[in-house]
């Protein structure tokens, strides 16, 4: 697909070059940048218990945070402006401020309106409002979403591209957004961890299929089952990624329901936690 409008979110506690490979990305694709600033509001306080002050200096505090929010907004238009390349893109800068419980929501409608999510710096694991950003942008929008991982990702120009293949839905969903930079790709790996063959995702052969329709988009394919050998499938699919030194992974979003992603983790926030280059994910 092409992309012609890129979101990239901005956590308002971030520098402000940490935008400057969104611009990049958006002057080589030629499209327009649309950056939104992303804080949580405090949270309210009980209704009893606290006596009326509680609600004065939680009233005090969402003012503040939203007065940081609008001059980080102010700051980081002034910022993009300066450091644009001599070929400037188009671009614009919003915010979402909003509670815990309302994030992933607020930014999923507005990611259903790009052709790509973006974040630009490392994922913070740790963070509660990246991780209900991610979220909102994977869960019911459609849309790719791409973890930068501050690394460059010449998505027009790529050379050696891995996919993290679990012939599950997100996956193939994951492919399908990629198909375009995968044919335009030097060297594409369906890496697989500990792949059984004659089960429902894998078929007869492994990755057999899937390399089959990929070549025939003209992707060059090559199939390489991976043993974990006491590693997790995280581990097992980000070693390969560094031994072929992939410019880009690409593989599913979450594949189980979000309450078992939340309690028991997955390959996803693994790979989230300790992958080094971009991932491009998809739900």
């Amino acid at each position: 697909m092409s992309y012609r409008t890129i979101i990239a979110l901005h956590n308002m506690d971030d520098d402000n070059d940490a935008i400057a490979p969104a611009l990049t990305l958006c002057r080589d694709l030629n499209a327009h940048l649309s950056v939104v600033v992303v804080g949580l509001t405090p949270q309210p306080p009980m209704s009893s218990g606290y006596g009326a002050g509680a609600f004065e200096i939680w009233g005090a505090e969402f003012t503040r945070l939203s007065d940081d929010l609008t001059e980080k907004v102010e700051a980081l238009e002034k910022w993009i402006s300066k450091h644009q390349p001599a070929d400037a893109v188009s671009f614009d800068v919003g915010q979402e401020y909003s509670q815990s419980g309302t994030l992933a929501r607020d930014i999923s409608r507005r990611v259903r309106y790009c052709d790509l999510c973006v974040f630009t710096g490392a994922y913070q694991s740790d963070s509660l409002v990246w991780e209900q950003a991610l979220r909102g942008a994977l869960y019911d929008t459609g849309r790719p979403v791409l973890i930068m991982n501050n690394r460059a990702c010449p998505l027009n120009d790529l050379k050696r591209v891995m996919l993290a293949w679990d012939g599950g839905v997100q996956a193939a969903i994951a492919v399908r957004h990629a198909l375009k930079l995968l044919a335009n790709a030097d060297d594409v790996h369906i890496a697989m961890a500990d792949p059984h063959s004659a089960t429902e995702r894998f078929g007869d052969e492994p990755g057999s299929e899937l390399a089959a329709y990929l070549a025939r988009h003209s992707v060059p394919v090559t199939v390489v089952p991976l043993a974990t050998e006491g590693r997790n499938d995280a581990e097992t699919l980000i070693r390969h990624a560094t031994d072929m030194d992939a410019e880009l992974i690409v593989m599913g979003g979450y594949g189980h329901s979000r309450l078992q992603d939340w309690f028991l983790g997955s390959t996803t926030s693994n790979m989230l936690k300790s992958a080094d280059r971009p991932l491009l994910l998809a739900h």
